[in-house]
């Protein structure tokens, strides 16, 4: 089974839309907000970049990206 990739620091590059798992197993949203910028998965659609509802420090590290442009990643590293 491929590996997992894992972002553990604060300043790896996300893009509004990103789907991740973090490591309380919650999923979470990237979101555009400036400050709040992670949402709850219920918040907005899948057509729709939520509006942040979280601070960046508010989500458990590790991080385990899911999703990237409405397609799962499969483990590929984020650029």
């Amino acid at each position: 089974m491929a590996e997992i990739h894992k972002i553990t620091n604060l300043d790896e590059v996300w893009q509004p839309g990103d789907v991740v798992l973090d490591a309380a197993g919650n999923l979470r949203i990237r979101s555009a907000h400036p400050r709040w910028v992670w949402d709850y998965p219920n918040e907005g659609s899948a057509r729709l970049i939520p509006e942040g509802g979280l601070d960046d420090s508010d989500v458990p590290r590790p991080l385990t990206l899911l999703v990237r442009h409405g397609q799962a990643v499969g483990g590929r590293i984020v650029e």
